[in-house]
């Protein structure tokens, strides 16, 4: 058999990232339609099953559309068999919405539910508590895969807390996960490992890096598994070092050759960092403008610090130098303020806007 693992699938997701109001209404129909787009490979590649470990949707206050698209997809894909288990954020949005379940769709229950096809046994169970893997019974000559949504953790102790050492020896080949947004294989025992698929598309900065799902071949000997990319638009959170640059057109110069050679379709963010010189110009907007024509969406966060050694300007005669030494001795004033005075009181000395930095 060859099946496909995906879970965090959010559909109907409000997004975190501070796209236009166009784009967002733009991700949002990407997220959806993304599913079908995920049945289309899992036919491609001959996939018999699609397991689901949680949060297909991404709130039980779903739109009839979100779910009428997704049960369409699952509906409509007559020849996979899809084992969906109820994630975290979307409660009983699939039951409440009140239509009839494709036949082809199975849903685990609170307790061990058990599904058997191809010498494959699936179990999984939505809640997760302490002492669950005790009455986890699996066929030893069976090839077992086990689905459940939460945090991997050596114990099973919280109620999304799945123990790792708890499910050791309990005839584990593939432990199907779903919760965290990025990629993991973690080894179970001899057996068997635990692997969290990832969400198939990352929504915010705090999902960069490649998303996808993972193709599952129970046909060796022993289940093998691997990672296979699939977001239409990677997030890349670039890193721009700002320090002992003296010219503004420097900043550009360095964030371009930072961003050079990714997609023009992906979502970026440029986060400037370093110390800069007080004299350095800064301006994000744009900064931000200047790249907005080469990618999908782009924002610049400034998380650089103003390089100021008060020292420097212990015997500088100039309004500067007496600003700058006045601020750094005030003591009511944390050092990062103090920073932010400083270059607001520099830039104002340079003519420049005073509230940029």
């Amino acid at each position: 058999m060859k099946i496909i693992h995906t879970s965090d699938i959010h559909i109907d997701s409000p997004l975190t990232t501070r796209l236009p109001s166009d784009k967002v209404r733009e991700r949002r129909r990407e997220l959806l339609s993304n599913f079908g787009r995920l049945v289309d490979e899992a036919r491609l590649i001959s996939a018999d099953t699609i397991i689901i470990a949680g949060d297909l949707f991404d709130s039980e206050k779903i739109t009839k559309k979100a779910i009428d698209t997704a049960l369409d997809v699952i509906e409509q894909a007559t020849n996979i068999m899809f084992f969906y288990l109820t994630g975290n954020h979307e409660g009983n949005a699939l039951v409440a919405s009140g239509r009839t379940m494709p036949k082809n769709l199975v849903t685990f229950g609170k307790e061990w539910t058990y599904f058997t096809a191809g010498g494959v046994t699936v179990a999984g169970r939505s809640e997760i508590r302490e002492g669950m893997f005790d009455s986890l019974a699996l066929p030893e000559q069976s090839k077992n895969i086990v689905v459940l949504h939460g945090e991997l953790r050596e114990r099973t102790s919280s109620p999304e807390s799945i123990g790792i050492k708890d499910a050791a020896g309990r005839g584990i080949d593939y432990m199907a996960l779903g919760h965290y947004h990025s990629y993991s294989r973690t080894e179970i025992d001899e057996r068997g490992y635990a692997v969290y698929s990832g969400t198939p598309e990352g929504r915010g900065f705090d999902e960069v890096g490649d998303k996808g799902y993972v193709i599952i071949d129970t046909d060796p000997k022993h289940i093998d598994s691997g990672f296979r990319k699939f977001a239409k638009r990677r997030l890349h959170t670039v890193e721009v070092d700002i320090s002992g640059i003296l010219r503004t057109s420097d900043i550009t110069d360095r964030a371009f050759m930072a961003v050079r050679d990714i997609p023009a379709s992906d979502i970026v963010r440029i986060q400037l960092v370093g110390a800069y010189s007080p004299e350095l110009w800064k301006d994000t907007e744009a900064l931000a403008e200047e790249f907005s024509d080469r990618f999908y969406y782009i924002e610049v966060k400034d998380s650089s610090r103003i390089a100021i050694n008060p020292d420097d300007y212990k015997y500088d005669k100039t309004l500067k130098g007496e600003f700058i030494r006045t601020v750094s001795l005030d003591d009511s004033l944390d050092d990062s303020t103090k920073a932010k005075v400083i270059a607001c009181g520099i830039n104002a000395l340079m003519g420049e806007d005073l509230f940029n930095q």
